[in-house]
This record gives C-alpha cells, sequence and structure tokens, in this order.
C-alpha cells in the first residue's frame, strides 16, 4: 500500500493583512500540499479542493488515491502535480482555534481567493489542467470557473449542486449550528473538549452524508446503534474544535453561483450520486441549469453496491473513469474545435452505472 501522505510536500505562506469579505482583516497563514512535480510547460497542474470539515490531505486516504494517482489512474502522479490546499478554517491554514481574538468569519468568496492566492503566488502556476472538488470543494470549483474563467482547462465539481445552499441541506446544517451553540460550554472561553452538542451535532452530519443500504447493513440492533452514537461523538469531541465547526458550517452562506453560470467558460462536468441525500432534491432542476453552462454537462452515477450517499465522493474507484473521459475530452488542443467532441459542447444530465 502506497503511503501518500509520504510522498507530498509542504508548502506555507504568511498573507499580511488578509482582507475578508466582511470588511474585516487578519494575517493569515495558507498551508497545502503537493504531489508530483510540474512539467517544464508548466501546464500539468491539477487542483483538488476538499469538503466542509476536511483539508487536503482527504484526497490522499486509499480510497481516493489509489484510484487517482497510481501509475496508469486519470491523475498518474507520474503525469500531473497535484495541488491540495487547506481551505481557511480547516487543516494546517489559519482557524478560529488557532487565534487569541475573534476570527473574522470567512466565506467561500475568501476560500476560492485565498485558494487562488495559494496557486498563483506560492506556487506560481497561472494555468491549470483540471480543478477538481468535492461537497464544499465541489461548490469552490463552480466558483472558480466564475472567478477565474480562463485559468483552467477542465472543471469537475462532484457531491453538489449550482445553488445556493437550501432544503435539507440547509435545515441540518442549521440544525448542528443550533447544538454546538446552545452547548453551555460553546461561549465559556476556559472550556476545553469535549463539547455534548458537538458530539451530538457530528452524529446529525455523519447520519446526512451516509449511505441508507450503508447503514441498513451495519447498525442492525439497538446496541449498535447506540455504540455508533457513541464512537462518532468519542471522535469528533477529540478532534474538532466547536468554534472550527462553526465557522467551517457558516461559511456556506455566501455561496450562490446560479446568477453567473454564463461566465463559465472552461469544459464542466457535474457529478453526483443517485443516493445522495443531501443534494438528491436537486437533481429534478439539473438539467435546466446546465443548460446556462456553455460546455457544461452533468452525470448522476448510481453506485450500486458501492453506495455511500455523500460519503461515496471518497471512493475514487466509482467516479474515476468521468476524470479520465474529460480529461481526454478537455485537451488544450482540442478546446478551438467545435463539434463533436463528448463532453466539451453539450449541455445536459445523463445517470451512470
Amino acid at each position: 500500500m502506497t503511503d501518500w501522505k509520504q510522498r507530498t510536500q509542504a508548502h506555507e505562506m504568511q498573507v499580511p493583512q488578509f482582507e475578508f469579505s466582511s470588511g474585516e482583516s487578519r494575517t493569515l497563514r495558507l498551508h497545502c500540499w503537493t504531489l508530483g512535480s510540474l512539467n517544464a510547460a508548466r501546464d500539468n497542474a491539477v487542483l483538488l479542493l476538499h469538503g466542509t470539515t476536511g483539508s487536503g490531505t482527504q484526497f490522499l486516504e486509499p480510497d481516493t488515491a489509489d484510484f487517482l494517482f497510481r501509475t496508469g489512474q486519470p491523475l498518474d502522479v507520474d503525469q500531473f502535480f497535484i495541488i491540495l490546499p487547506d481551505a481557511i478554517g480547516h487543516g494546517n491554514s489559519s482557524k478560529p482555534s488557532d487565534a487569541s481574538e475573534v476570527f473574522p468569519h470567512y466565506g467561500y468568496v475568501d476560500i476560492v481567493r485565498a485558494q487562488h492566492l495559494v496557486v498563483n503566488e506560492l506556487l506560481g502556476i497561472h494555468r491549470l489542467r483540471l480543478v477538481l472538488g468535492t461537497s464544499m470543494g465541489g461548490m469552490n470549483t463552480w466558483m472558480w470557473g466564475i472567478t477565474y474563467p480562463h485559468m483552467m482547462d477542465a472543471l469537475m465539481p462532484i457531491a453538489c449542486l449550482p445553488s445556493s445552499i437550501r432544503g435539507m441541506n440547509l435545515l441540518f446544517r442549521r440544525l448542528m449550528l443550533a447544538l454546538i451553540q446552545t452547548d453551555l460550554s460553546y461561549n465559556d472561553v476556559t472550556a476545553s473538549l469535549p463539547s455534548e452538542g458537538l458530539g451530538m451535532a457530528w452524529n446529525v452530519f455523519t447520519l446526512m452524508i451516509s449511505g441508507q443500504a450503508e447503514l441498513a447493513h451495519t447498525l442492525v440492533t439497538p446496541t449498535a446503534a447506540d455504540q455508533h452514537l457513541a464512537d462518532i461523538a468519542k471522535k469528533a469531541q477529540a478532534s474538532k474544535h466547536p468554534r472550527d465547526a462553526v465557522w467551517e458550517f457558516l461559511a456556506s452562506s455566501d455561496y450562490d453561483p446560479c446568477e453567473d453560470l454564463e461566465k463559465i467558460v472552461a469544459p464542466l462536468l457535474a457529478v453526483n450520486f443517485a443516493d445522495d441525500l443531501i443534494n438528491a432534491s436537486g437533481f429534478a432542476d439539473l438539467d435546466a441549469t446546465m443548460q446556462r453552462v456553455r460546455r457544461g454537462s452533468a452525470v448522476i452515477i448510481d453506485a450500486g453496491a458501492r453506495a455511500g450517499g455523500h460519503k461515496t465522493l471518497a471512493k475514487a474507484e466509482v467516479w474515476n473513469t468521468h476524470v479520465r473521459d474529460l480529461l481526454e475530452s478537455s485537451q488544450p488542443m482540442k478546446q478551438s474545435v467545435i463539434g463533436s467532441e463528448v463532453g466539451l459542447v453539450s449541455s445536459g444530465t445523463h445517470t451512470a452505472e
């Protein structure tokens, strides 16, 4: 088994007085990991964007990395230079729990601008072969296509929708925030972990992102269910700071790319999963929305026995063929050709198995 973390290089920059969209400013630490090497033409860089509560290292887990980065896989690290930034508030980048003073509330606009600083200024890269993100990272991918439309050859947002957070997705986030913020320890600056509210909130989070079939298979007795709840809470309490979690889930409040979809220039393939409870209510509108993305298409994958709800995003074996297809159809030399290249000029949604 490859230890992908051992193969990474760490990079970090300090941004003096980064100005947040709220108008607040502070010095910001931005961190990223990289795999592979830039080629002589500097045109093989791939930006991978992680989800809420995660970090760039989520892509280094075997279920993801082995099916993306190994020899012969679509993002073979012998051919591509992989960039794995930690978003503001996540991983080794600045976060609320680091600060002695109140940390500015950040949004996805701030996260994407900080990611651009990492790519452009820290790494000196001005062209990306692909921007791919999962969940929050997928939403950031939509925003990259709008904000920096001529910087990439292709875009692949995974497990997300190109619209504001709403419905069940919004409700579970607000419930999580309420559970954490109404915990008596939340506003006690002297309190240390564990937080019961955080533990309950993480159980809500886990319930929403898990596959129904997976839960039905593993939780077959009340004892098993109770142990599951206890284990999730204990893990969250040991690894997450309540204030970091609140800032992470509040960050999506400014996300709404729908008004600007026509600005996206690069070929875009939106990938979702049929059993994803968080996003499924938006699938009916996805086809009409994709008509506004000039070189956009979408696929909803029925993963069958491999399905894991929203968490299927971590199983790259399920979706890596779509990465390969998008890279092939979006070759820079082909982008000026108008015609029949699959996925390059067609819009619409289809279901895959």
